[in-house]
């Protein structure tokens, strides 16, 4: 069993946007790519600190990859995949999401 958790203003996330927000004890870093919605632990796998503070440097310069403001490590949106940086050949832990009657959830 899990419980779900309301993702707030995620129906709103433009394409290739990012969203920093925390839902119950769940940091989170949510961004839309190809569509869909995909959300990942905001814990970069180099030294477990958080990825970003804030939306505004969640993304690289051209607005492609998800970047640890760290070590400038960048992950695929994707599927959280580090594509180069300190930490590559691991990966964001992903988080489940759903949606229920045009809002998503976080399901944990």
């Amino acid at each position: 069993m899990f419980n779900k958790h309301l993702i707030p203003n995620a129906q709103n996330l433009q394409e290739g946007k990012a969203l920093n927000i925390k839902v119950a004890e769940y940091d989170l870093l949510i961004t839309k790519y190809e569509g869909k919605l995909r959300a990942y632990q905001n814990l970069c796998p180099h030294q477990n600190k958080r990825l970003h503070w804030s939306s505004e440097d969640s993304l690289d310069d051209g607005g492609d990859y998800l970047k640890c403001h760290h070590h400038g490590a960048l992950f695929s949106p994707k599927d959280g995949s580090c594509i180069t940086g300190p930490c590559q050949g691991a990966a964001l832990k992903k988080a489940t999401i759903g949606i229920e009657k045009g809002n998503y959830y976080l399901l944990a």
